[in-house]
């Protein structure tokens, strides 16, 4: 199965997983409001506590809770793959649009990862779902894009990226586990 022919499962599959997790965490979000003590069930341990996360500024950049951002964007990315599903199609500027927005989430997501890991010291259970969801929403995406012929420019680049996407994604996934192993490494390995 080429990426074509899978890369509507992956925006749906990826979708519906980020949704799901943006919704938890919007829900958990206004209980928290609601009882600044509250002990949610994705708060595991030091390491892994949602409401160390979600009480910080970094929680809610645009002044409300980023996990709303994330709702609008899976739900808008679930209806571009159940388009492409049923077999619809789209003009060019829609498409980049479609990776413009996914290229966003994808640095906001980095952002938030160098925040929650060196800044707060604490990881969210489900900001790390919505993550681990956008990164290959944003690769599959560019990929649909450039074997499209969307993108008339690095066209070595795309290539070898479409070529070697699984070791690509593999890598893109590698890199904060050891970072988050490097970081909390006392917690780890004590």
């Amino acid at each position: 199965m080429t990426v074509q022919k899978f890369y509507p499962y992956i925006l749906i599959i990826g979708s519906i997983i980020g949704l799901m997790a943006s919704f938890v965490l919007t829900v958990d979000t206004i209980d928290i409001i609601k009882n600044p003590s509250v002990q949610l069930p994705c708060n595991i341990n030091p390491f892994i506590s949602c409401v160390s996360v979600a009480s910080t500024w970094q929680s809610k950049v645009f002044g409300f809770p980023n996990s709303l951002l994330g709702i609008a964007a899976f739900a808008m990315l679930f209806a571009v793959g159940v388009m492409l599903l049923s077999g619809g199609r789209s003009k060019k500027p829609l498409w980049l649009l479609v990776n413009l927005g996914t290229l966003a989430a994808i640095i906001f997501v980095m952002w938030f990862f160098f925040e929650s890991v060196y800044r707060i010291g604490s990881l969210c259970l489900y900001c790390m779902i919505t993550w681990a969801v956008t990164w290959p929403l944003f690769l599959y995406t560019t990929i649909w894009n450039f074997r499209e012929e969307h993108f008339n420019f690095g066209k070595k680049l795309f290539h070898f990226i479409s070529n070697n996407h699984i070791q690509i994604l593999i890598i893109g996934y590698l890199i904060p586990i050891l970072l988050i192993l490097l970081r909390f490494k006392d917690f780890f390995f004590a």
